[in-house]
């Protein structure tokens, strides 16, 4: 499977189920539910059903600090949009610009980007992130 599909149905999954969580989540729901619409009509009601019951999971999760629950629905996210772009392939450049748009969405506007490069050699080791990092080594 092509890795760019992958990893565009992986930030979409993401970056919903954070939606989810926000106060815009039903402008989240209403255009994850226009993408089906748009490219699987036949699935769109579905969709919207599972939006609503993984919106309520996702809450309670939260409530109770459940995070295994959180990263499930990140999952099964994952896969719906991974499904669509099998399906769909034409829906890629529809699908990375709703997560673009909700990853502004959720943060308050645009991320910078972060460009790393680094060389390493001989036993050195080279440890890079665009945010938290947690290195445990024994």
């Amino acid at each position: 499977m092509d890795p760019q599909i992958v990893a565009v149905a992986s930030a979409a999954g993401t970056a919903i189920v954070s939606a989810m969580a926000t106060d815009g989540w039903q402008r989240a729901r209403d255009s994850v539910v226009g993408l089906w619409q748009r490219f699987r009509p036949e699935a769109a009601d579905a969709v919207h059903a599972d939006f609503d019951g993984h919106r309520r999971a996702l809450v309670d999760s939260l409530r109770e600090g459940d995070e295994p629950t959180r990263a499930a629905l990140v999952t099964v996210w994952n896969g719906h949009f991974l499904g669509l772009l099998v399906a769909q392939p034409d829906a890629l450049d529809a699908l990375r610009q709703f997560s673009t748009a909700l990853d502004r969405e959720s943060v308050g506007g645009p991320r910078p980007s972060v460009n790393m490069t680094a060389h390493a050699s001989g036993n050195g080791q080279v440890f890079q992130a665009g945010r938290d990092q947690k290195i445990a080594q024994s």
